[in-house]
């Protein structure tokens, strides 16, 4: 990646090969993404771990069912993520949704079951693409820390996501691994860890 594209030859030569970010294809993963809509991802994992305490692990619908959306509130979760956790579980228990199927599937078809979702949308299945099912020509377009992260790098701004696709053209077919590039650019300028 880094001989194709001297912004992320920068990054490579700043901060080293980018982490994996590897977490495992389960329903405990989909609750922490949908925990990391628009907020930090300090704060997400915080009341992840609540939840992963009260729930147990691995993480199964039943426990969130008798949790409840009172139940998930008192872990921090907003009334709206505790609705779609709770819409999740009830996927999963009544077969509407298969989360072990899904590595057999190709990138459309999962991007397709994980959007049919409550509150779940394309942001919530490339990050599940990319850190559970390691797929490796992902490219999120609606993350903030890429699309910040890149313009940072490149300093100029992509106004659109076509933009940044347009961008990224260089990075196929590896652009799970260009997009870790960036947010490990973008989070060390933050002084954060990446995940």
């Amino acid at each position: 990646m880094a001989g194709r594209d001297p912004a992320l030859a920068k990054v490579l030569q700043a901060h080293g090969p980018p982490p994996l970010l590897r977490r495992p294809a389960s329903l405990g993963t989909l609750v922490q993404i949908i925990l990391e809509q628009q907020v930090s991802v300090e704060s997400a994992k915080a009341t992840y771990l609540r939840f992963r305490e009260a729930c147990g692990t691995p993480i199964r619908p039943d426990a969130i069912v008798r949790l409840d959306v009172p139940g998930l509130r008192q872990l921090g979760f907003s009334r709206q993520k505790a609705r779609y956790t709770l819409a999740l579980a009830h996927d999963c228990l009544e077969k509407r949704f298969r989360i072990q199927s899904l590595s057999r599937m190709n990138d459309e078809a999962v991007r397709e079951q994980i959007v049919a979702r409550l509150g779940l949308g394309h942001w919530s299945a490339d990050v599940f693409l990319m850190t559970a099912l390691l797929r490796p020509d992902v490219l999120p377009v609606g993350d903030l820390g890429l699309i910040k992260g890149i313009e940072e790098i490149d300093q100029t701004e992509y106004a659109t996501p076509q933009a940044v696709i347009e961008r990224a053209r260089s990075w196929r077919p590896l652009r799970s691994i260009a997009t870790r590039m960036v947010w490990q650019w973008y989070v060390h300028g933050r002084g954060r860890d990446i995940f």
